[in-house]
């Protein structure tokens, strides 16, 4: 106790604060039946022929489960590193579809069969999308019917038009029985300057060469892309409105950056040249060099990707061979491996993004809360923040977070 000089108490109070929100919760649910918009992959021949609903059956109940390159769900035999697939006529009938196309199964199909998964250039017809042995995530809850849906980039079996019969869509997702599952926003690094060199220049495009590092993360608040002059003056005027493909680089200011290629493209009336214009962007190649204190994934988790500790106590993709392979030790040592990614959310989703939320703007740092001011915790998800969770918000993320299932422990 302190006292005054006329002996009168003089303690230490503590101030409150109650201005902000609560702390982000980064459970996600129990992992039982994990919700993680799982769908089996398109291409899966069909094996089983289902009487009472009158479908096929992909993937057995009990088998065990991994991801594609999609990060759909398939029997785990085909992420081994030897692994094939084999059409039948069976598959045309059913028009399942051909994994090296992504249309359906013809006679080619089954004439070309069985064939070899490492030796898809296109997955699904998707130009350098290509598969890699990835280890099981689980295991079938119950049997996976084949999937309704043509397995698109947007096939997620809402649009009828993208469905092999319009009226019907059985098993709209699927779910694999695994451990308890956390939802983590991924924190990309920071690069640093670097010159914007031109390609081409067709008509009123400019093509600028692909930025090192990738994938790029989005364009927000928390993880801007920067342009800064070169050898020219006019960058505020050149960079105003991004948009969303290069498709749409029509018009003055015009511009687009290709988040997996890293190809930067501007609308320009004058031929540019290398070296006029800078960029200072966010990526995934590696783990930034500062983060917040509020957890996250750092480094490029992809699905099916094995999780470790780093010196954060944040969660990094672990050093890991192929699965199958034959080598005895799979992961950097086993005792480290706390995770496995079972897909990626993209935000904003669910329309947050349109719900009104007040203070929109105040702080668009990773350091929380600000006592006695108007920080980035006062932001409640919605339009103050363009619509992403808090765990993306107060930790720095762009627009990504990685549903993990801990797995050995």
């Amino acid at each position: 106790m302190t006292f005054n000089t006329v002996n009168q108490f003089t303690g230490t109070h503590k101030s409150w604060d109650h201005v902000g929100n609560v702390m982000p919760n980064m459970e996600y649910c129990e992992g039982v039946k994990p919700h993680y918009d799982a769908m089996p992959g398109a291409w899966l021949p069909v094996s089983f022929y289902e009487k009472q609903y009158e479908n096929w059956i992909v993937c057995m109940s009990g088998k065990i489960i991994s991801l594609d390159p999609q990060g759909r769900t398939v029997p785990g035999q085909y992420m081994q590193a030897s692994s094939a697939v084999t059409y039948s006529t069976n598959d045309v009938n059913a028009q399942t579809i051909d994994v090296r196309t992504g249309n359906a199964c013809t006679s080619g199909s089954v004439s070309a069969s069985p064939i070899t998964l490492s030796g898809v250039s296109a997955w699904m017809g998707v130009s350098g999308l290509t598969w890699e042995a990835k280890a099981p995530i689980g295991v079938a809850a119950y049997s996976f019917l084949q999937w309704a849906g043509d397995g698109g980039s947007l096939d997620d079996g809402s649009n009828p038009a993208g469905l092999r019969f319009n009226n019907y869509n059985m098993q709209h997702r699927v779910a694999a029985t695994c451990d308890y599952v956390l939802l983590l926003p991924g924190v990309p690094a920071v690069a640093s300057v670097v010159d914007l060199d031109v390609t081409s220049n067709t008509g009123a495009v400019s093509i600028f060469t692909a930025v090192s590092n990738l994938p790029v993360a989005k364009n927000t608040t928390r993880t801007p892309f920067t342009f800064s002059n070169g050898t020219a003056t006019d960058v505020t005027t050149r960079f105003v409105n991004e948009v969303s493909t290069t498709a749409e680089v029509l018009s003055a200011g015009d511009w687009h950056v290709n988040l997996t290629t890293g190809v930067v493209t501007v609308h320009s009336t004058t031929t540019l040249t290398n070296g006029q214009y800078k960029i200072v962007y966010y990526h995934y190649a590696s783990a930034p060099s500062n983060v917040s204190v509020f957890a996250s994934v750092v480094g490029n988790p992809l699905p099916g990707d094995f999780l470790k500790c780093d010196e954060n106590s944040n969660w990094e993709v672990a050093t890991q061979k192929i699965f199958g392979d034959g080598e005895t030790d799979d992961f950097d040592t086993f005792s480290q491996i706390m995770g496995q990614v079972l897909g990626i959310h993209e935000y904003p989703r669910n329309l947050l993004d349109r719900v009104r939320t007040a203070y929109p703007n105040l702080s668009t740092d990773a350091t929380g809360s600000l006592p006695g001011t108007a920080g980035q915790m006062d932001q409640m998800p919605g339009s103050a923040n363009g619509g992403y969770p808090s765990s993306i918000h107060y930790s720095g993320a762009a627009d990504l977070a990685a549903i993990v299932n801990m797995v050995s422990r």
